[in-house]
């Protein structure tokens, strides 16, 4: 089994458009969301996962943990504690890979063959990002998260952290020290362990990001697409022929358009959608009313 796995904290609209299209394109493959209890009313369209049985490791991680970021303490802290997450379902499921995906992606690649496609690597980046991972290897991958732990291991450890932020601020007006940060610095130590595949590889390419537009093609900020009656997605290049696209990111404010790019209309996706905005709705309003009696 090589299952599709989204990690989320509770609960957004863009989410069941993730779900919907990773079920469409690649019926014939688990679609696992590691969730909590704002995100569980999803179990009727994937497999639900409650992350509390996986968080032993990364609840270990977060004493550890100094924010070097202009991002927030607990946005920064998630983003490094989905990989230990990860790795412990993985291990306790026994399963051997899979395909981990940000949230905000839309995947049209199908899994199976793509996988093989990297099978000599034992995870995949798009660019400096994990959004797009396909675990070949769940050895790398725990690699991976003791790579991430040593970094903040010890007073020295931190120091170094400190001053690789401080470097980071002279030229960067927003960001710092993240998984982004891991992600570059493990491949450039072993190259042989991690792929990236935002770039073309035999005619196929995991976008980087929406807005990510240099040679592309692109109106309002974010690339063209064409998409094909089979399914699959292309988009022109300066220097290339069409390029199929496995994977659209649309990562920040770009998410609005994630839904006219699913191109085919669906009826019950509709219901699904547009009933889990009013859900968060009411999800708001008890957090803002009744919800503090319940703590």
């Amino acid at each position: 089994m090589i299952p599709i796995i989204f990690i989320h904290n509770q609960n957004s609209d863009y989410l069941p458009l993730s779900l919907w299209q990773a079920r469409k394109s690649n019926p014939e493959t688990e679609v696992i969301l590691i969730g909590d209890s704002e995100n569980a009313h999803f179990k009727h369209l994937v497999t639900h996962v409650d992350k509390r049985q996986y968080l032993k490791r990364a609840d270990e991680f977060a004493k550890k943990f100094v924010n070097f970021s202009t991002n927030s303490h607990d946005f920064e802290l998630i983003c490094l504690q989905r990989w230990f997450i990860l790795e412990e379902f993985l291990r306790q499921n026994n399963i051997e890979k899979c395909l981990y995906l940000d949230s905000d992606i839309l995947l049209f690649g199908n899994v199976k063959s793509e996988i093989h496609r990297f099978r000599f690597f034992g995870m995949t980046i798009a660019g400096i990002s994990g959004h797009s991972n396909y675990i070949n290897d769940i050895e790398v991958l725990s690699e991976f998260c003791q790579y991430i732990e040593k970094a903040y291991e010890s007073p020295e450890a931190i120091s170094i952290l400190e001053e690789k932020y401080k470097v980071f601020r002279e030229t960067h007006e927003a960001g710092g020290i993240s998984d982004m940060t891991f992600f570059v610095e493990f491949k450039e130590e072993f190259p042989d362990h991690i792929i990236d595949i935002g770039i073309l590889i035999q005619g196929k390419m995991y976008d980087i990001s929406m807005n990510y537009i240099e040679y592309m093609h692109n109106t309002g900020g974010i690339k063209i697409v064409n998409h094909s009656k089979n399914g699959e997605v292309f988009l022109r290049h300066a220097k290339h022929p069409l390029i199929n696209m496995q994977t659209l990111h649309f990562q920040g404010d770009t998410k609005v358009h994630m839904k006219r790019h699913l191109f085919t209309y669906s009826f019950a996706l509709d219901v699904i959608y547009y009933s889990n905005k009013l859900y968060i709705l009411y999800q708001k309003a008890w957090k803002k009313t009744l919800g503090k009696f319940f703590r």
